[in-house]
């Protein structure tokens, strides 16, 4: 999904071979094969054009030079299902375009964003379809839309060939900068499996209002001691090494374990909070558009990291650090998926990560004392 930031930027930017307004909604549902055929012609346009990056086409958005663009939005009605486009573009293609489409709310009101990410070209219908014709590029020229030269077309088979294999270097690092080790020393606590809510003595005589308690402080402190004792904080960062632009690079990091254990991934700026007695305290405000996020809901958790554009040249550092849980010493593989549009088939870099340290059962006492600990240390 677009974010905020990326579409507040583009409706800063005049309509050209990368970027096209639309005030309405194209017709599709219930529409003739005459009206289908504009949003078809405006894709297969923009996916024609010559340009360096991802060509959008922002809906629900009006023209107004030299000021951004007009935020007019779209009715909710008529929403195109992104599969049925799909299947409806590339069935009569000769080749498959790559692009999606997302209707979405932006600034309070509903919008539709086509993305086309650059690809090899051209891309032509194999028979006619409405106002187009079969075998003919349609290319976007600037802010308008024309058919391509035969010298033109000829440029776009040349420009696939030309370009060689997309080069690109993962570096593992620690918060510091440095390279990030292969070998770490922990210290895994294991808590009582059930801690009771926790209740502050008050004297009803003299009691003032206060904020409630917070009644998992208890549990609060033992998942911010046991995160922090056996936490392996890694900084990733993707440099474009090709003489060309990679666009909407992106990281999926998942990490293997040893057999019956298991890993936890976060940012790093979701680690425990030093837990305290008031219900209110540590309240974290939501995060939107992030470009780092965890999805754990399948078999084991993946890291995803928006990466976007990597100009040649050019090294892009992740949004945030990557904090990663391991249940009990043993060996872990950190295994990086890097995707691209210029990379065809995504590529898999890999570091061990030797993870050594005792095992601590906490007792009452000792639990009482990390807490007591922390309390003062809240306190300074």
């Amino acid at each position: 999904m677009l974010t905020d930031t990326l579409l507040e930027e583009l409706r800063c930017r005049g309509e050209g071979s990368d970027l096209d307004y639309k005030a309405e909604r194209y017709p599709f549902a219930k529409a003739s094969d005459q009206e289908k055929s504009e949003i078809l012609k405006d894709i297969l346009a923009l996916a024609n054009a010559h340009r360096d990056g991802t060509a959008y086409i922002l809906i629900g958005f009006k023209e107004n030079p030299p000021h951004p663009a007009e935020l007019v939005g779209i009715s909710p009605d008529g929403t195109i299902d992104d599969s049925r486009l799909q299947e409806f573009v590339n069935g009569k293609l000769e080749s498959k375009l790559n692009f999606r489409y997302e209707e979405r709310l932006f600034d309070g009101q509903q919008i539709a964003v086509i993305s086309i990410p650059k690809q090899q070209r051209p891309f032509y219908l194999k028979k006619d379809y409405g106002k187009l014709i079969k075998d003919v590029v349609y290319v976007r020229r600037g802010s308008s839309t024309g058919v391509a030269s035969p010298r033109e077309v000829a440029l776009m088979g040349a420009a696939n060939t030309a370009r060689g294999e997309a080069r690109v270097l993962l570096s593992f690092e620690a918060p510091d900068n440095q390279p990030l080790s292969h070998s770490f020393d922990r210290e895994f606590l294991v808590f009582p499996k059930k801690l009771p809510d926790f209740a502050e003595n008050r004297n009803e005589m003299f009691s003032f209002p206060t904020l409630p308690s917070n009644k998992n402080y208890w549990r609060d402190g033992a998942y911010y001691y046991s995160s922090w004792r056996r936490v392996i904080q890694v900084r990733l960062l993707l440099a474009n090494k090709s003489e060309f632009s990679i666009g909407d690079a992106h990281l999926e990091v998942t990490c293997h374990c040893p057999e019956g254990e298991s890993v936890s991934l976060l940012r790093s700026d979701c680690m425990p909070e030093v837990p305290d007695t008031s219900y209110l305290a540590h309240v974290r405000p939501e995060r939107a558009n992030q470009f780092m996020f965890v999805d754990d809901r399948g078999c084991e958790p993946v890291a995803h990291i928006i990466m976007g554009t990597i100009r040649p040249g050019q090294t892009v550092r992740a949004e945030e650090d990557l904090a990663i849980l391991p249940s009990a010493p043993g060996r872990y593989l950190l295994q990086v998926r890097i995707l691209a549009n210029e990379i065809p088939i995504p590529l898999l870099i890999e570091h061990e990560l030797e993870v050594v340290g005792p095992v601590a059962k906490v007792g009452p006492s000792d639990f009482f004392a990390l807490m007591n600990a922390l309390s003062d240390e809240s306190e300074d």
